[in-house]
């Protein structure tokens, strides 16, 4: 019975975002979680005076959004990083791209009991993200923070085989989905994460941030972004909700409201 209901859930997905894709004048954009949903909330009065007709469709996923947009029942997404757009490309043999990077995250390590990294003990257990994308930033952060050393040949792409110094030995195995980083994090007492799950622990700002990734070339890359399918990357309905959304009244929206856990990447 449960399956049944997932296969039915999926179908009413896919119905209801099919349903008015091909009109010019509706745009269907998945999202997954905040800020993004606000942010169209905040500009679907300026869509609607360019002619547009906004559906906001809201999944608990990041492969659903991604497979609608290849199969053009979704016009884009705002769900992701240009490098987890990447690894979804290779492995679906899908033509996403980005259109416009929209804002970064604070991603950084969270630790209730220590206030420096120093104190970190020998042997200490470090929740990380496990999927592939997420993983490989998490320990491109513990690189930055100096408590690993890794080998950057593949910077993207890092798994555990890439550590080459790990001088206080921490257990860096245990791996848990996104959306359970927060619940873990609760067991284990450290872990890399991003502030839209430390939110569910009520945590906001710098509070239990033991170390916060710095801005490089690479980081760059993990703004999360507007995302169309390439063939319909020029079309007139997508030109127009960036142009709306590259502005000082977004910017500025994240900037009052979001600056705990992001920053404007245009």
């Amino acid at each position: 019975m449960k399956k049944f209901m997932m296969i039915l859930m999926a179908l009413l997905v896919l119905v209801g975002c099919g349903a008015n894709n091909t009109d010019d004048n509706t745009l269907d954009i998945g999202v997954a979680f905040y800020p993004m949903k606000d942010i169209l909330e905040l500009v679907e009065a300026d869509l609607k005076e360019a002619g547009l007709t906004l559906n906001i469709h809201e999944f608990a996923d990041y492969q659903t959004p991604n497979n609608l947009v290849k199969d053009g029942e979704l016009d884009a997404n705002m769900i992701q990083h240009h490098y987890f757009l990447q690894a979804f490309n290779d492995a679906n043999d899908a033509e996403l791209e980005v259109i416009m990077p929209i804002y970064h995250a604070t991603f950084a390590l969270y630790a209730t009991q220590y206030t420096s990294l120093d104190e970190i003990p020998q042997g200490a257990r470090i929740t990380l993200p496990d999927d592939a994308t997420n993983l490989s930033r998490a320990l491109y952060l513990l690189h930055q923070a100096g408590l690993i050393e890794v080998n950057l040949e593949n910077a993207t792409s890092l798994t555990l085989e890439d550590v080459i110094s790990n001088p206080k030995n921490l257990d860096l195995t245990d791996h848990v989905p996104l959306t359970s980083l927060s619940q873990r994090y609760v067991e284990t007492e450290m872990a890399v994460m991003y502030p839209t799950y430390a939110r569910n622990l009520e945590l906001v700002g710098d509070e239990q941030r033991l170390y916060v990734e710095v801005s490089d070339t690479l980081t760059e890359g993990y703004a999360i972004s507007l995302v169309s399918n390439s063939e319909h990357k020029d079309d007139a309905k997508i030109k127009t909700l960036m142009e709306i959304l590259n502005s000082d009244k977004v910017r500025d929206f994240l900037i009052e409201n979001y600056d705990w856990a992001s920053r404007p990447a245009f």
